[in-house]
């Protein structure tokens, strides 16, 4: 796969208040993680425009060149954890890295690209994509930055799982696979609209309402209210 390189400067360990001084100065505060040490780093976000182009995807590995002035310094290879981002204005505002060894396997997530379309797409049925990624293992120089699944010849019922997947032997799929990543269904019926009440007949008489009769009293009975004589 293709190396995503990018600058990137030490920095002590800051508050959060330290770390807002350090946006406005026009750096994003990040850290590489590794197995034994960790290090403090800020990039300037110039830099978020090259993450930005792989999505800030996990399967993409970056080189974070840290004395800019050294051309025997060797860049830190690491592949990107977390991006936090700020609730309203949505910019980054830290990134996590994970130091990666070329000569050991990493575990990572690949997003999954459906390609094609199925004939009955055209006919009305839905394509539903399900699964967006899967976790995989392999040596950081054969990670793919994602994985395309062919969906162009699925019938109406058929569906895609991970198992299905054919990415090789550098690659070893961790997901289930039985995990369904697309599905090819019909299109929903819309539901029938209630029966409407009888139409009205036109011309006919609209029907009287029906009067009660008071009844009248039997021959001997007195009626209620009046004095007996």
């Amino acid at each position: 796969m293709e190396k995503i390189q990018i600058k990137g400067d030490p920095r002590e360990i800051t508050t959060q208040e330290k770390a807002k001084k350090i946006r406005k100065q026009g750096f994003i505060p990040a850290i590489i993680y590794g197995k034994k040490t960790n290090q403090s780093i800020k990039i300037p976000i110039a830099e978020l425009k090259v993450l930005r182009a792989h999505r800030f995807s996990e399967s993409a590995l970056v080189e974070i060149v840290m004395d800019h002035s050294a051309k025997d310094q060797e860049p830190v290879a690491a592949v990107i954890k977390d991006v936090q981002f700020h609730p309203l204005t949505e910019e980054v505002i830290h990134i996590d890295f994970l130091k990666v060894s070329m000569k050991e396997k990493i575990r990572v997530r690949v997003p999954l690209v459906l390609k094609g379309e199925p004939a009955a797409v055209k006919d009305g049925a839905i394509l539903e994509h399900l699964l967006r990624e899967v976790e995989i293992e392999a040596f950081p120089m054969d990670l793919p930055e994602a994985i395309e699944v062919d969906v162009s010849s699925l019938e109406l019922g058929d569906s895609i799982h991970v198992g299905s997947l054919n990415v090789g032997e550098k690659i070893k799929i961790l997901s289930h696979t039985e995990d369904t990543i697309a599905i090819l269904a019909a299109k929903e019926e819309e539901p029938e609209e209630p029966p409407a009440e009888a139409a009205i007949v036109e011309g006919a008489a609209p029907a009287e309402p029906e009067v009660i009769k008071e009844k009248k009293p039997q021959e001997g009975q007195k009626e209620k209210g009046k004095e007996k004589e």
